[in-house]
């Protein structure tokens, strides 16, 4: 006999595919919750990290200031230096063993792990490697400065150098601990390690001026090399936060402190590092002995500090950010949960009894409406009001669909013309002199904001007239057309350039110093100048010259018409001079 076998329901399968929502809807909220407390757990051990990881850089930057005031004593005139030389010195090795003994309990206090045990052997060896160094130049520093051999002033110098690195094993392991309890903090993490790193590099690079300093004679070969090594490296990392400054977006703190540093350090402690240089190129006779060179060369490296700092406490309190964040969210799953289940259920009995079988047919429809089917059958005698205006309106939809479809692509059509039409010059294609104002309009905006250098640049062709006359209208097009692809080719990307009418173009250029510009207006004349340009059949090719009138806006200020009316009147000039030459327009007296 056969089995009497009964299907489910419409019914049925709704309620059990409610029941399944609601055990799913549970099953979600739990993983939730439960992947929310371990980002709340993640965000704590971050913000211990990243806290860790200050408290190793600030040792290391307390050994690499330490240098500063020793490096001074090795200097100094008299044995044993001045009073407030050894003030100085002391009080710098007070902070130096206050930092270590707090990494130190830190180290003691992170869990064992093979990159703990190496920085905790590292922090050991460092603590009497310290003992050693400051030994020998409180030995070196009790002779009289004509008994400090140069040797022994480079061997205590050395000592002190290679302290720092012995603290690294510690700043990778509480960085690699950050980074992977937050990945987030990468950015934060990385850009305090390149300011560091740039910090330790510009006390070396002080240290290695001492032993010159304290004999005030020329560098040595091995001083020279030494001293080119450390320079490279601090201009790698100086590129590096550079390029990271202009990826991505940063706070106005981090903005701030790298525009102080750049300022600062690459600006005051450079011109300083230049300055003492060039003596200890030719004459060896300094500008300043070693204290007064630390005096004056580590303030400056403060800037670069700060920028770390800026870092470090943007990463702890995105940290502790998280941690708030994880802890309002769990509460509000909660809550939504308890009262979702009960409006979901509401809304369960509601959609069976008016919408899931008519709804379904709409929804086909529409559906085949999306994929540009406008023949699909709609439901037929609607069991609501609502439905029948369902039913309408998609009726009322494909009608207003084939007509839309046509509008816009008719409407997009006229946009883009006069688009194109509105901001490039029709004969060269570059842009107009509108579309010119517009860009160049922001770009000085965002010259103001980030404190860069832009430089306009006025280009006229010579005796334009002259190949108009010669050669005719046509011939004169093909020239400006030639002159135009050679002003695009040979522009940097983010500079801009443009035809403002006739025979007359300008540029924008960004980052750019007065000289750079110069230099490169000398190149496009002679490029200009350099190429025969075809100016139709059967007419011997001419060749061609341009007059250039530079401005910068750092000596004539970031309004955009001032600029141009300088760079005019250095046109005028170049013209003037005769033509085929590039000026600079100065400040007027």
């Amino acid at each position: 006999m056969p089995q009497d076998k009964r299907s489910l329901t419409l019914r049925g399968w709704f309620r059990l595919i409610a029941i399944c929502l609601v055990l799913a809807i549970l099953v979600v909220v739990s993983r939730l919750m439960l992947l929310e407390w371990r980002q709340f757990d993640r965000a704590e051990q971050a913000q211990q990290a990243v806290s860790r990881l200050r408290l190793a850089l600030l040792a290391s930057e307390m050994v690499s200031r330490e240098r500063g005031p020793a490096n001074a004593m090795l200097g100094a005139d008299e044995a044993r230096g001045t009073a407030a030389q050894r003030e100085s010195l002391h009080i710098a090795r007070l902070r130096t063993d206050v930092a270590y003994s707090q990494l130190n309990a830190v180290l003691r206090d992170t869990a064992v792990t093979g990159s703990s045990y190496r920085a905790r052997q590292q922090v050991a060896a460092f603590r009497l490697a310290l003992t050693q160094a400051r030994t020998r130049v409180d030995a070196l520093a009790a002779k009289p400065r004509a008994l400090r051999e140069p040797g022994e002033i480079r061997a205590a110098v050395q000592g002190m150098v290679q302290l720092v690195p012995m603290l690294t094993p510690s700043v990778m392991l509480f960085a690699d601990m950050a980074q992977q309890a937050d990945p987030m903090l990468a950015p934060s993490v990385l850009g305090a390690r390149l300011a560091a790193e740039l910090r330790e590099y510009a006390g070396l690079l002080g240290s290695l001026f001492t032993p010159a300093l304290t004999r005030q004679s020329p560098f040595l070969p091995d001083e020279l090399t030494g001293i080119q090594q450390v320079k490279g490296r601090i201009a790698q990392l100086h590129d590096l936060l550079h390029v990271r400054m202009s990826l991505g977006e940063h706070s106005p703190g981090v903005l701030q402190a790298h525009a102080r540093m750049d300022q600062d350090y690459f600006g005051q402690a450079g011109a300083l590092l230049r300055e003492v240089l060039d003596a200890g190129h030719s004459h060896g006779l300094y500008p300043v002995d070693a204290g007064q060179f630390a005096a004056r060369y580590v303030p400056p490296m403060d800037a670069i500090v700060a920028l770390r700092d800026v870092q470090l406490t943007e990463a702890d309190a995105r940290s502790a950010a998280a941690q708030a964040q994880s802890l309002r969210t769990m509460v509000m799953v909660g809550a939504m949960t308890a009262v979702g289940l009960v409006l979901l259920l509401w809304m369960l009995h509601m959609a069976y009894r008016r919408f899931v079988n008519p709804l379904s047919q709409a929804a086909q429809a529409l559906h085949a409406l999306g994929r540009g089917d406008l023949s699909h059958p709609l439901p037929a005698g609607p069991s609501s009001e609502e439905l029948g205006q369902i039913v309408v309106g998609i009726q009322t939809l494909r009608v207003a669909t084939q007509s839309r479809d046509a509008l816009e692509k008719e409407r997009d059509q006229l946009i883009d013309s006069l688009r194109a039409q509105s901001s490039t010059d029709f004969l060269t294609g570059l842009p107009n002199r509108r579309s010119f104002f517009e860009v160049a309009e922001a770009e000085l905006a965002r010259a103001r904001r980030h404190e860069f250098n832009v430089v306009v640049m006025l280009i006229d062709v010579d005796h334009f007239k002259r190949v108009n006359d010669s050669v005719g209208h046509a011939g004169g097009d093909h020239a400006l057309v030639a002159i135009g692809q050679t002003l695009r080719n040979s522009m940097r990307q983010g500079d801009v350039v443009a035809r403002l009418g006739g025979e007359e173009f300008v540029a924008l250029l960004s980052y750019c110093e007065p000289e750079d510009a110069e230099r490169f207006a000398d190149r496009l004349r002679e490029a200009v100048g350099s190429q025969w340009v075809e100016v139709g059949d059967n007419i011997p090719p001419v060749q061609l010259t341009v007059s250039i009138g530079l401005a910068d806006a750092r000596t004539h200020g970031l309004d955009l018409n001032r600029l141009l009316a300088r760079a005019d009147d250095a046109l005028y000039a170049a013209k003037a001079a005769g033509r085929n030459a590039t000026r600079v327009a100065r400040v007027r007296a």
